[in-house]
């Protein structure tokens, strides 16, 4: 069987799922304002009613089955996060384990990928570009403003609403993510669309200053996740992946240090938390040390605590496996030149009360 998409996924007369969709809009006055109750309802009747061509390819029935049956499950849980407290994280809601079944449909998703991976993720953007009520692929998440007027308290609650969805959404889209991209050495990408990856999970990257709303939590879990996603793009698309880290640090480094500058690097340098150094074949190995190796350089010019510390928590996060799983490596000459770049520094630090926890 021959799984293909075209351009469009669901391009032969049937309504893509994500196109009827509430807008992040008049969810948010839906919860403020009941009198759109009826509307709500009537789109999820819509949603609920997808019907899907059965003369098409099995393959492409199996496709645009699956990925309706996403974007209505996605909707739902949407629905459920909109309802909740704003005080509660998405994590207790959206994480892994909490739904059965959308972890199935999820990992149905990935299977799929082996297929028609490219398409996929083409088909995964346009769903996340339209709930977040733009075509426009430089989109980047902004934190909503909010006023201190007590005169704004709705507005205020709109607000906080509407990024509350937005989070959800970019939550559902990184769980998928993460486990389609897993697929890249069985159905290669192109690397436009990689890029697109990359640019939008680095974007989430970025500090925002002053920002200190309601959803500071939800920030902070999403770029979590982003940061797996990146963990998950290295394993096949290291090359991409290390460019992009070494621009944006170059970048920041060529700014005037500031508070919020050494806040934006940290939060770069945690972007890379889950990268893990591929141990075969030796020459992923090297490549993978000598990114450590340009790391341990700008550890030890950085005169910042914060960056030192948080730098060298960096290095912990990626070493403990490779301390797991190490054999005969400890012989490849980068990795012993990693070592002796460290070594005495790190030593000689951990002594001093400021670097001890």
């Amino acid at each position: 069987m021959i799984f293909r998409f075209t351009t469009a996924l669901l391009s032969d007369g049937v309504p893509c799922p994500s196109y009827t969709s509430a807008p992040a809009r008049s969810i948010a006055k839906h919860r403020i304002s009941p009198t759109i109750n009826s509307t709500w309802e009537k789109r999820s009747i819509i949603m609920s009613n997808i019907t899907i061509d059965p003369d098409v390819k099995p393959g492409e029935y199996v496709i645009k089955s699956l990925f309706a049956e996403f974007a209505i499950q996605a909707e739902k849980k949407i629905e459920v996060v909109m309802a909740e407290p704003l005080e509660k994280p998405l994590s207790r809601s959206l994480q892994r384990g909490e739904d059965l079944q959308f972890d199935q449909l999820i990992s149905s998703m990935s299977s799929v990928a082996e297929h028609c991976l490219p398409s996929l993720l083409r088909t995964l953007f346009d769903w996340y570009r339209r709930q977040n009520g733009t075509e426009d692929e430089s989109y980047e998440y902004r934190p909503r403003s909010s006023t201190k007027s007590k005169g704004d308290e709705q507005q205020r609650e709109r607000d906080y609403l509407l990024e509350r969805r937005d989070l959800a959404v970019d939550f559902i889209f990184c769980l998928v993510l993460v486990e389609v991209l897993k697929q890249i050495p069985v159905h290669p990408v192109p690397d436009p669309l990689v890029h697109e990856v990359l640019n939008l999970a680095f974007k989430h990257f970025k500090h925002k200053e002053g920002y200190s709303g309601t959803n500071t939590g939800n920030v902070h879990i999403i770029a979590d996740l982003y940061a797996e996603v990146i963990g998950v793009l290295a394993q096949s698309k290291f090359q991409a992946v290390r460019k992009k880290f070494v621009t944006e640090l170059k970048e920041l480094r060529q700014k005037e240090q500031s508070p919020h500058v050494v806040q934006s690097i940290i939060s770069l340098i945690m972007g890379m938390k889950f990268f893990r150094v591929k141990m075969y074949p030796v020459e992923d190995f090297e490549a993978s040390f000598q990114f450590m190796q340009e790391c341990a350089q700008y550890f030890l010019e950085v005169k910042d605590k914060d960056i030192k510390h948080s730098l060298a928590g960096l290095f912990v996060e990626i070493l403990i496996p490779v301390a797991a799983a190490v054999k005969n490596e400890v012989n490849v000459p980068c990795l012993k030149n990693f070592v002796e770049m460290l070594y005495q520094t790190t030593f000689e630090l951990s002594s001093r009360k400021k670097h001890s926890l």
